[in-house]
């Protein structure tokens, strides 16, 4: 089958020297993706056979708790879900991993059909014992990672056995520990797939963890501090996916009983950030750590909090993609030369630098080995992500132990720290319907119907050729013109060849004292063709500039962002996104208040940071804009057919501290 040949031929490469060794960001990538490969295939591929129960062996150590085979096959499979669900999630393309992937897609949604289905020889436990509670939040977890991929690619019939099995679990009751949070995992997932979920329970979790913060980034295992791993294991990334669905939710709905999470979530957040600078100090200039605590046969499985915080962008300032990168590409490497990590079949042994039986706790077994893949996570970037573009770097340890400076650690404080109390101004669901719409938007430029290209703007409360609502999505459509129109009103002067639409905000954004954060956000889909124009960009209310470009693409596929100081002062950073007209992607500003002069604007795709700019905007309050330009500066001529883009949850949050 064509998952057997894809399969070796990435497994080949894992075993050469060169791309066991490179740092460099292709390489590396590479190298992640074959070490996942190497470790989820026998799992994944059992089970899509319906023969994971018969073909995988369950390895314990001498005294076991209890029959582990009753646990093990779930474990191997919700941990294995869990970690490869990112990289699944962007899908199939036409590249030699873009096509692997697609076939890794499709080993996990038979898995999933199979580990759920009453019938299936390989249908998974789910209620007995206590250990199916922790598995089926890792497998609960893995479908929140992977939704358009690992969920609406169920058949329906699926999708019922999915919630039954996760339902099921609720006749287990947690120990009063880190096991709060499968549980509440597990609701997070049906409240998400649209079940009905139970809020206490996410809540009990939720609220004890903060109770057990214990302060610089770190959390109790329940009422007492354990030196171990389980901050990474469990804790702070499910309390991370945890929020993230809350947050989703409260975005959906407005909600009363979810607003109240997201000031915790911000938290949440800023100390896994600082967990993710304590663990990149803890990597040595060899790519090896502490064996501290339970559990070490989960080994890089250990440093999943870091590999998620570069997931989602949000790195320590101090510590770079590259060097994270560069970082866990040493350890997955160290652990990979021990020539017993894997045995004649490619099942993970038990044991921490290869095989070692007695390590191991007499709750683990085989299936408990899967955790380790969470160190994957990041590769849910794509391969044009700065984690992957950026030079190899070296990591904190390795700088020191080499004699190069580097920056004072410090303990993390909340209050220097503090995430915004987030005002709500734009929320997302304003493209819901033509009525919600026109409480927060009006027609056209501020100015007008015409601007510096092509186009002329056409759109009102009846007229919807040129921009229509569908699906909580708005669509502005560009047409060639039928006949003469003349030319626009503004310099240049272009002669009209398009009909297209533009919206502007009711709201003026306006970073003063009184609000010194702004956040600007939306998911876009822009052409990128030549001759087409699409922007979602501040401009000055009183004259020109101020101008922030949050999304701008000028005939191809290049991303600007721009901040205009003064029509001869500007500062630029430019992002080649090739999949910006078929995938959505999110485009931010943050513009956060220095003095009475000056402001900084950062800007983000996808979660991750850009650049950052300084300018004299303190005070003067600007329009955001949304449209479809064309010609201009894009280049001529532009197309002859319709150009569509498309935006949706677009926001605006602003913030009365700092």
């Amino acid at each position: 089958m064509m998952y057997h040949k894809l399969r070796i031929f990435f497994l080949l490469l894992l075993l050469s020297p060169l791309r066991s060794t490179a740092q460099d960001g292709i390489q590396s990538r590479e190298y992640f993706v074959n070490s996942l490969v190497k470790i989820s295939g026998p799992v994944l591929e059992a089970l899509a056979r319906n023969e994971l129960k018969k073909t995988m062996p369950v390895e314990v150590t001498s005294h076991p708790w209890g029959d582990r085979k009753q646990v093990a096959y779930l474990e191997a499979f919700g941990r294995t879900l869990s970690g490869i669900a990112p990289w699944l999630e962007l899908g199939p393309d036409e590249t030699e991993e873009g096509k692997l992937r697609e076939t890794y897609i499709r080993l996990a949604l038979l898995g999933i059909q199979n580990a759920t289905d009453p019938e299936s020889p390989d249908y998974m436990n789910f209620t007995e014992g206590g250990q199916p509670l922790v598995d089926a939040a890792f497998f609960a977890q893995g479908l929140l990672r992977a939704p358009t991929q690992l969920w609406e690619r169920l058949d329906d019939q699926t999708r019922q056995n999915v919630l039954h099995a996760l339902k099921s679990t609720r006749e287990i009751s947690p120990a009063y520990s880190n096991w709060l949070l499968f549980t509440a995992m597990v609701e997070a997932a049906l409240l998400k797939f649209g079940d009905k979920a139970d809020l206490v329970r996410i809540e009990y979790g939720w609220n004890k963890h903060k109770e057990w913060y214990l302060g610089d980034g770190v959390y109790g295992d329940g009422p007492d501090f354990h030196w171990d791993y389980y901050n990474s294991y469990v804790i702070q990334p499910m309390l991370l996916d945890i929020g993230a669905v809350l947050r989703e939710q409260y975005n959906r709905t407005g909600a009363e009983k979810y607003k109240r999470f997201l000031h915790d979530y911000g938290d949440f957040r800023e100390r896994a950030k600082r967990y993710a600078a304590i663990q990149e100090r803890l990597i040595s200039p060899e790519g090896t750590y502490p064996p501290i605590g339970r559990s070490i046969p989960y080994r890089f499985g250990a440093f999943q909090v870091l590999s998620q915080m570069a997931l989602l962008g949000n790195l320590p300032d101090e510590v770079s993609p590259g060097q994270v990168r560069s970082a866990l590409h040493a350890v997955i490497s160290r652990h990979q030369q021990a020539p017993d990590m894997f045995d004649e079949n490619g099942w993970l042994t038990l044991g921490f630098y290869g095989r070692d039986p007695e390590i191991a706790e007499g709750y683990l077994s085989t299936g408990s080995l899967y955790l380790c893949t969470e160190v994957f996570l990041a590769l849910g970037l794509p391969p044009e992500a700065a984690f992957w573009t950026d030079n190899p770097a070296d990591w904190t340890q390795r700088k020191l132990w080499n004699g190069k400076p580097v920056k004072r650690d410090h303990a993390y404080y909340p209050q220097r720290n503090k995430e915004p109390d987030w005002e709500t101004v734009i929320d997302g669901r304003s493209f819901d319907n033509y009525a919600v719409f026109e409480q927060y938007w009006e027609y056209n430029y501020p100015w007008g119907t015409d601007h510096n290209g092509s186009a002329r703007m056409y759109a009102d409360n009846q007229d919807h050729e040129q921009l229509s609502l569908e699906g909580g999505m708005l669509h502005i459509k560009a047409i060639p013109v039928v006949k003469d129109e003349g030319k626009s009103s503004s310099p240049p002067h272009a002669k009209i060849r398009y009909r297209s639409a533009a919206i502007h905000a009711k709201h003026q954004i306006n970073v003063t004292r009184e609000y010194p954060v702004y956040k600007i956000s939306g998911e876009f889909r822009a052409p990128t063709t030549p001759g087409t124009w699409p922007a979602f960009w501040l401009t000055a209310v009183n004259g020109w500039p101020p101008e922030s470009d949050i999304l701008e693409f000028k005939g191809d596929a290049y991303n600007w962002q721009n901040t205009f100081i003064t029509p001869e002062e500007v500062s630029t950073v430019k992002k080649n996104i090739p999949s910006a007209a078929d995938r959505w992607h999110t485009y931010t500003a943050i513009l956060k208040r220095t003095d009475d002069t000056n402001l900084s604007v950062e800007y983000f795709v996808d979660g991750e940071r850009t650049g950052s700019h300084i300018a004299n905007f303190t005070g003067k309050p600007m329009w955001l804009i949304i449209n479809l330009q064309m010609e201009g500066s894009s280049g001529s001529p532009g197309p002859d057919t319709p150009t569509s883009y498309f935006a949706r949850n677009v926001s605006v949050q602003r913030s009365v501290s700092l």
